[in-house]
């Protein structure tokens, strides 16, 4: 998945803390090595080291963190806003938070499914948070593989239709794109229809 390719290219160091992770996290071996881990949840299967309930605040000190990630969660939190106010009391002064959220995807609540916010909401919310930069990284391969997302396989077998919904996003981004980067007016289009946001903001 392009978001655990983007997670194991971030290197951490120092303490870190997880919403909505916890040592069963499909992700965590992704994280860098080395790294003093914490984690809250809601869910106790995902053996997080803190236990809370929906709107907790986060059970730690003020600036006791370096990093503070939060990987597909912040869609199931009914207002993301106190959670990013909480995630800024607790990193330290220079800390970096990386959030994944979800875009053009399907709901999947656990328990619930609340929001798809734009990159402009989210850089927004930073800013009024106190957050001193952001940026915002869409997770995209194309306009096939997000439909195939969405919609599904149809008439062709699921793994044959995403591997042909890859390869027709990867010949045209290869012809239309030569740099490697989408850019220009259809490159914006193209990630319009992000999958997902892969977002870093620093305190």
């Amino acid at each position: 998945m392009m978001e655990y390719e983007a997670i194991a290219r971030v290197r951490m160091t120092g303490r870190v803390l997880d919403i909505g992770g916890g040592a069963n996290a499909r992700y965590r071996e992704h994280l860098s090595a080395g790294i003093e881990y914490h984690s809250v949840n809601i869910d106790p299967k995902i053996e997080p080291t803190w236990l809370i309930r929906p709107g907790d605040p986060l059970p730690a000190e003020d600036e006791s963190f370096d990093w503070v990630v939060s990987f597909n969660t912040l869609e199931h939190i009914f207002d993301p806003r106190p959670t990013l106010t909480e995630t800024f009391r607790v990193l330290k002064s220079g800390g970096t938070m990386v959030i994944a959220v979800p875009w053009m995807f399907r709901i999947h609540a656990h328990p619930d499914d609340y929001n798809r916010l734009t990159p402009s909401w989210w850089r927004e919310a930073f800013q009024q948070t106190g957050f001193t930069s952001a940026s915002v990284l869409p997770l995209v391969w194309g306009r096939n593989s997000t439909a195939f997302s969405i919609s599904g396989s149809g008439l062709m077998p699921r793994q044959l239709a995403a591997y042909w919904a890859h390869v027709k996003d990867t010949l045209y981004a290869k012809l239309r794109f030569p740099s490697g980067v989408y850019d220009g007016r259809r490159g914006d289009s193209i990630c319009g229809v992000s999958m997902g946001w892969f977002m870093t903001a620093r305190k």
